[in-house]
């Protein structure tokens, strides 16, 4: 099937079921931990364990996702797109059990919360590697996909954006409505995951015909049996895609420490607020501008892409967060050096969020060409496994940290003493520098895909589905 170029209404809207996804995603990533500890009242052992059994759990089931879209027969509306129609309702049912306690009895509680976490995130996973396999699926060129990654990264900057706006006071709104805080966190998050749903579907409605349906390949299967024998993906052509393909190894190995970088970093925030700056209400302003950076980046990230390789951009966006976070540690007494030095770093981040997607996009380019299977949606689906594996780092590096230089928890901010606020700096500013660098480092030396190589590739793997 030829692809056809990309309409308006996908050059300005893909994205928008990020936008989505970031809002719904948020309340987990803000409110997940509060709501087991404040508002369910669990004791702290029981917040780590529920903690941990779900990033776990999570981090396991990850590679499986692409596996799935790559290996089984195309659903009815396509080989993506199906699950982009299929999953989010799913999620919304399951989503809210994250939310609920249903008993007093702090096992039976548990037991749900964390059958609520996994289940959901096998659904929204299934959903959310279908979208972002939609960009090689969609794009032709890779300036197209640096555009459509570039385009998705936007509409995740404004989800973290809005998110600032309305998460607490939606919160507040079922609360005072519905009377309990134990109703007003699974309504937001079940009202946050419909907005999800609707972003899907108006993705899935403007991709109508970029790929084949369901019946469409079964009759092209059925035209050329041989042929269709030849497209089938195995688990050992699975296995083949990463064993063979060291371009994409070295990115999941950079990918991991990028995605640390980010976790420690935004877990760190509110204690540099409380025990360095001493003035929690300068933090809501520093995250909107912070987020503004990104944007910013995820904006100019598509023009940039028409001019430079993915490979050198991210190389040069890398040093740069690196640099301007580690001169954040030393100079991070002073608030507003924090603000210029963590805004100037989101600017990066921002934009890597774009090129690193495009970059897995073509991997895969690599992987058709060297192995003779598409497993696109498998290795789209593996930047999934150095995000999980990166979330279970913050709850680690974190306490070691501080617990190091004398922290304590509850520790009023005005007995912090300066190793102490020095090893806040390490966790929020010099931890996330350092291992950019080191993310970096396994892209500079390993990922060696260019512009004109993945030209080739492409021409000969049409030539090759040609004959």
């Amino acid at each position: 099937m030829e692809k056809k170029p990309l309409s308006s209404a996908i050059k300005t809207l893909y994205g928008i079921g990020d936008f989505g996804f970031g809002l719904m995603a948020s309340v987990e990533t803000f409110f997940f931990v509060f709501f087991l500890s404040n508002v369910a009242k669990f004791p702290e052992a029981w917040v780590i364990g529920i903690g941990t059994a779900t990033a776990i759990g999570d981090a396991i089931l990850s590679p499986v996702y692409g596996g799935i879209i790559s290996s089984v027969k195309p659903l009815r509306w396509g080989r993506n797109r199906s699950w982009m129609i299929l999953m989010p309702p799913l999620v919304v049912v399951t989503y809210i059990f994250m939310f609920t306690k249903i008993s007093s009895n702090n096992f039976i509680s548990a037991a749900v919360i964390v059958a609520g976490f996994i289940v959901s995130h096998i659904f929204w996973n299934l959903g959310w590697v279908a979208n972002l396999n939609l960009i090689p699926t969609l794009a032709t060129t890779p300036r197209e996909r640096g555009m459509l990654s570039s385009r998705r990264m936007m509409y995740t900057s404004l989800a973290q954006m809005s998110f600032s706006y309305i998460g607490a006071p939606l919160i507040a709104f079922y609360t005072a409505r519905l009377g309990s805080e134990l109703f007003g966190y699974p309504a937001t998050a079940g009202t946050l995951a419909c907005v999800m749903l609707i972003g899907y579907l108006v993705i899935v409605r403007i991709t109508k015909g970029y790929e084949p349906t369901g019946a469409e390949e079964a009759a092209t299967a059925a035209a050329a049996p041989q042929a269709a024998a030849k497209e089938k993906v195995s688990f050992g052509d699975l296995i083949k895609s990463v064993t063979q393909n060291p371009h994409l190894v070295f990115l999941l190995l950079g990918d991991f420490f990028r995605y640390m970088s980010t976790f420690v970093y935004s877990a760190a925030v509110a204690f540099y607020f409380t025990y360095v700056a001493k003035d929690m209400k300068l933090m809501p302003l520093y995250l909107l501008i912070a987020s503004f950076g990104s944007l910013a980046g995820a904006t100019a990230a598509g023009q940039l892409s028409k001019k430079f390789s993915h490979r050198t951009l991210v190389i040069a966006g890398l040093l740069g967060a690196a640099i301007t976070m580690i001169l954040g540690k030393v100079t991070g007494l002073t608030v507003v050096m924090v603000f210029v030095c963590g805004t100037v770093s989101r600017i990066f981040i921002g934009a890597l969020g774009a090129w690193v997607v495009a970059m897995y996009s073509e991997a895969s380019i690599y992987s058709e060409w060297k192995t003779g299977r598409n497993a696109t949606a498998f290795i789209m689906g593996t930047m999934n496994l150095s995000l999980k594996a990166a979330i279970i780092t913050r709850g680690t590096v974190i306490p070691i940290v501080l617990g190091a230089v004398g922290f304590v928890s509850g520790l009023a901010p005005e007995l912090a003493t300066i190793e102490i606020q020095q090893g806040i700096l390490t966790v929020f500013m010099l931890v996330p520098g350092s291992v950019t660098l080191l993310s970096c480092l396994f892209i500079g030396i390993g990922y060696r895909l260019t512009n004109e190589k993945l030209e080739t590739y492409q021409k000969e793997i049409n030539a090759r589905k040609a004959a």
